[in-house]
């Protein structure tokens, strides 16, 4: 299996099985860390504490601070080069940053409304090496001079290089999930439905994507390649669990599982996309067969209990 790397509550959680046969043992490798984020090789994560943002390079364990001050809404660019964070000083606005592995920072836009002091449900998302998309309400007022006329109430795509331009969307999304080839699931803003995905976000500002499955909630692509999953509640015993072919966007195999999730559970695919970790409040995290849909508890009743585990990467071996 490799190694599991999760948040329980406020820990991060190393999760490793020792040998055939033999129960997970779990290691805390950092408290009070409040998001985690892996990069699409499974190389680096970043995780953020009240105090800063640190690097931690999943080979060798090396761990670096590289950004001071409590943090949130972590993302990286799809090559890992760069990573995106929001700040909240007390009594301040919030402000979008765009920093290199050595703490090098751009700032983005500052909201100086209130609107985003805290608020993780908006968070910026990587679509390119070198562009993000968040949302913007009244109040955001970009920093950097620019003679794009920019609405309040959208979505904004933000091109960084030497400097920073800002180009609003014609129509304003919520996207579910990003896959390293660069396409994208998304949602009209404030929807979980319909699902639409966009083949190229070259053009996102003028995005006219294709519908995608009628039903279903997306839980993630599986690690390193393009195929989304989605589960489907059809009785209140059992979930559809279902996938697409990412050359076509046609249905592939459907598993049932007898198990019903909430929708705060968090999910990861493994590389393969045979096998699935699911996480769920209070305490469960699940090893799923996403083809015979075989469900296998990854902590016993017997073993020290995770707190809302959120699985965040799978380090295979």
């Amino acid at each position: 299996m490799g190694r599991l790397l999760l948040l329980s509550g406020s820990d991060l959680v190393e999760l490793t099985a020792p040998g055939a046969g033999a129960s997970y043992n779990t290691n805390v490798l950092a408290k009070d860390v409040s998001e985690a984020i892996a990069t699409a090789d499974q190389a680096r994560l970043l995780y953020a504490t009240k105090d800063e943002i640190l690097l931690r390079d999943l080979h060798t364990g090396e761990v670096k601070p590289v950004i001071k001050g409590g943090s949130f809404c972590l993302a990286w660019s799809p090559d890992g080069e760069r990573f995106s964070y929001k700040q909240t000083a007390i009594g301040a606005s919030t402000r979008l940053y765009v920093s290199d592995l050595e703490g090098k920072t751009k700032l983005i836009w500052e909201d100086s409304s209130g609107v985003e002091r805290g608020n993780t449900h908006f968070c910026a998302q990587w679509i390119g090496p070198d562009r993000l998309v968040f949302d913007r309400f009244v109040g955001m007022i970009p920093k950097q001079s620019t003679s794009e006329s920019l609405k309040p109430n959208t979505t904004t795509v933000a091109m960084v290089g030497d400097s920073i331009k800002l180009v609003d969307g014609e129509r304003k999304w919520s996207i579910q999930g990003v896959c390293p080839a660069g396409n994208v699931l998304l949602s009209p803003a404030d929807q979980a439905q319909p699902i639409f995905i966009a083949k190229t976000t070259d053009r996102f500002e003028k995005l006219n994507p294709t519908p995608g499955p009628s039903e279903g909630r997306f839980v993630g692509f599986a690690a390193k390649s393009c195929v989304p999953f989605f589960v489907s509640q059809s009785i209140s015993t059992a979930t559809d669990l279902f996938s697409l072919n990412p050359t076509n966007w046609q249905r592939l195999r459907t598993a049932s599982i007898t198990y019903t999730f909430s929708l705060n559970a968090k999910f990861l695919i493994k590389s393969s996309a045979k096998l699935m970790i699911a996480g769920d409040a209070p305490d469960k995290l699940l090893l799923i067969d996403t083809e015979s849909g075989d469900v296998i508890p990854l902590v016993g009743s017997g073993d020290k209990k995770l707190v809302a585990p959120v699985p965040i990467v799978w380090i295979e071996n």
